[in-house]
């Protein structure tokens, strides 16, 4: 019996085009201006210091900001440039140059099996505080109300089973309790081999079926039953 739903946000519940196209552009235009302005704040110095552990050299502030870029445009998912993101896009929703999307389909799921009393968690890429921005200004207004808590890559990799066994542990079920939502096949493979029940989505903009794939796919939320899994 399903008693939690876990889900991913790019190409799940929200379009792929709107993190590639809205959110990442503004986060490499905002990103070097932000970093000369804020270099001396202890929480973006400790970013700085970990971009330089990760490509295992001292770099200058110039370096390090290229690096940020570059991380950008082969959308890396690495931990300090995704809490950087985080920190320009809340920036951005503030200012109103931003608004988060949720698919249609997305919101009634999650607002139905809210109100039965399943717990939704969210895990994503995206740092925490970035998923909060996004879903407390959608086109459906504030819907951070549905969710019981958020994961992203400080439990582990996506497309490691180990992660998707810490979640479960965190939320205090048994694996096979869980719900996992995700359009990437290999992040499905991982929480399906932790034990999670999975569903792929397979938005027709942002995925194609696999065929002979293991495990379910559907086009929306709607042909989710909770009872049938």
């Amino acid at each position: 019996m399903v008693k939690a739903v876990l889900t991913d946000i790019e190409g799940t519940t929200t379009p792929i085009s709107f993190v590639k196209d809205v959110l990442f552009p503004y986060s490499y235009e905002k990103i070097q201006d932000f970093v000369l302005k804020n270099k001396d704040n202890p929480q973006i110095l400790k970013i700085l210091e970990e971009v330089k552990k990760i490509e295992g050299k001292d770099l200058s502030l110039e370096e390090i900001i290229d690096t940020l870029k570059k991380w950008i445009e082969e959308d890396r998912k690495i931990t300090p440039l995704k809490e950087i993101q985080g920190i320009i896009w809340e920036e951005g929703y503030k200012s109103g140059k931003l608004q988060g999307f949720v698919y249609p389909d997305a919101y009634e799921k999650l607002k139905e099996w809210f109100e039965s009393g399943i717990k939704i968690y969210v895990y994503s890429s995206g740092s925490v505080k970035a998923q909060k921005l996004l879903f407390s200004n959608t086109n459906f207004g504030d819907l951070n109300y549905l969710f019981s808590g958020y994961f992203d890559t400080n439990i582990g990799n996506k497309k490691d089973p180990t992660s998707y066994k810490k979640i479960a542990q965190s939320i205090g079920l048994n694996p096979d309790e869980i719900l996992f939502l995700s359009d990437n096949p290999d992040e499905i493979t991982a929480a399906a081999h932790s034990g999670m029940k999975v569903v792929r989505l397979v938005r027709p903009k942002d995925a194609d079926y696999i065929k002979e794939f293991p495990y379910t796919q559907v086009e929306s939320f709607k042909q989710i039953n909770l009872k049938m899994l």
